[in-house]
């Protein structure tokens, strides 16, 4: 019984900390407007279960990590069996994983917090997923093969990861607000967006 009030309790803290982070950004949330959203008493009950704020986040961001993780891996290994791997192929895996979280009020969240923080950090981008290491380190080597240096590589890299997670989070708000794009057709031009912004008209040297 116990085991199941904290559950809860993390949970409530959770959804409470992720509607307010997604609206108002991480940095400017108080911990006691989540306490209070959460409906819980206690003052200290974010510090008792993730330990502050980061872990709060972290704690988060872990929520939908997992499942893109998963779906991520998934696309990846059969991208690998079906043929050579290409910009155009791992963009969609990375555009469709996200836009997956577009169905839920939580995914949704989950992408105008990583928006927020990505504006917070100034564009420059850390990757926590293992998958999204691994699509980055194969999208990195291809765009080595095409003749970029490290520089040039790092600021194309860069802008596809501000188009394509600011362009999903505002997504977001046309989908809740009604949109007349279906989403295939989104998800379709963001990829050749951002492969285009990869690429830069050049092939892969023979």
């Amino acid at each position: 019984m116990a085991t199941n009030s904290k559950r809860q309790t993390r949970e409530a803290l959770l959804d409470a900390a992720e509607e307010l982070f997604a609206s108002e950004g991480v940095a400017s949330v108080s911990l006691a407007s989540i306490t209070q959203l959460a409906k819980q008493r206690h003052g200290g009950a974010i510090h008792y279960y993730f330990g502050g704020r980061n872990g709060l986040l972290e704690a988060i961001l872990d929520r939908h990590q997992a499942v893109l993780d998963e779906m991520r891996m998934d696309a990846l290994i059969e991208l690998r069996r079906s043929g050579p791997v290409t910009i155009e192929a791992l963009l969609h895996i990375v555009v469709e994983s996200l836009a997956s979280r577009l169905d839920s009020p939580s995914g949704r969240s989950f992408l105008a917090i990583q928006r927020n923080r990505l504006v917070e950090l100034g564009g420059s981008w850390s990757f926590r997923s293992k998958t999204m290491q691994l699509v980055a380190a194969e999208a990195a080597a291809i765009l080595d093969d095409r003749g970029f240096d490290e520089q040039e590589r790092t600021e194309r890299l860069r802008l596809v990861t501000q188009l394509v997670m600011h362009r999903i989070a505002d997504r977001s708000r046309e989908e809740t607000a009604g949109t007349t794009m279906p989403r295939g057709k989104f998800i379709e031009i963001l990829v050749s967006a951002s492969a285009s912004i990869l690429s830069g008209g050049r092939t892969a040297a023979t």
